[in-house]
């Protein structure tokens, strides 16, 4: 077989931008993790295959969740889509349980890098269907504790706001209680609203002694049952009602399914 090249599993670029060894780096369709550190222009070698913790954003992710990288940022993300509604390149997926049965970064918000196994089929463009705004989309945010006991005097964002011209429309909230060693005590009823709105998404509340109970839950917050206005280039956060939580050491994870709308 005289056209045998190479295994491919590392492949020459030119640096787009200047580049540290270890860091992700897009070139056209190729996604891979630089070899050395190099100069804009410079020829790079890329590593395309294998599992690697690459820079994140804030974004939150579950095992063999998506990740995506945004190429202006440099960073791993969990969203599909650019804030200006371009897209991001699906690099691999989240591999974050580990023998030991702690977790490897990407996990919280605050996680720096996220644990990825790069996926070379996934390459190249971002099929429409997996970014057309108006198909059902997922994303995870994890409440620390902090800010479950902060969210009845500042709310927190669940979703950030979409571009002009665009509405969030909610299919569904899940909200799993994952508690500590020390019940939160105190609250409220939780919802969620689009910011700085009294628009309510969905159609019933969860209640605080599901908060304060030493129990972990899973709860399913429904849509609408009537008739809303979503506003636009709104995001989402989540509130509580009467009074702040206090004293609990657990966390809150939020799922949320949802679509972008585009007003014509």
């Amino acid at each position: 077989m005289q056209n045998y090249v190479q295994k491919g599993q590392t492949l020459t670029v030119v640096a787009p931008y200047a580049l540290l060894s270890g860091g992700g780096c897009q070139v056209g369709n190729i996604f891979g993790v630089t070899v050395n550190s190099q100069n804009i222009g410079d020829s790079s070698e890329l590593v395309v295959e294998g599992v690697f913790d690459l820079a994140k954003d804030a974004s939150t992710f579950n095992p063999g969740d998506k990740v995506f990288w945004n190429n202006t940022a440099l960073q791993a993300t969990s969203s599909p889509l650019t804030a200006a509604g371009g897209s991001n390149k699906e690099i691999g997926y989240a591999v974050l349980s580990q023998a030991s049965g702690v977790n490897a970064p990407g996990g919280l918000a605050g996680d720096a890098t996220v644990r990825v196994r790069l996926n070379p089929l996934g390459f190249g463009p971002v099929q429409a269907a997996d970014t057309d705004p108006s198909l059902i989309q997922k994303t995870v945010v994890t409440l620390t504790a902090a800010q479950i006991m902060a969210m009845f005097g500042a709310a927190v964002s669940i979703l950030p706001a979409p571009a002009a011209g665009q509405v969030l429309v909610v299919d569904q909230f899940i909200v799993q209680m994952k508690p500590g060693g020390t019940q939160f005590t105190g609250g409220g009823a939780v919802s969620f609203q689009y910011h700085g709105t009294g628009v309510v998404p969905h159609s019933s509340t969860i209640p605080a002694a599901t908060i304060t109970s030493a129990a972990a839950s899973e709860n399913v917050v429904p849509p609408p049952t009537g008739v809303i206005q979503p506003p636009s280039a709104t995001g989402i956060d989540i509130v509580n009602a009467t009074g702040a939580f206090a004293t609990g050491n657990g966390t809150m994870v939020v799922t949320v399914f949802y679509s972008i709308i585009t007003l014509n």
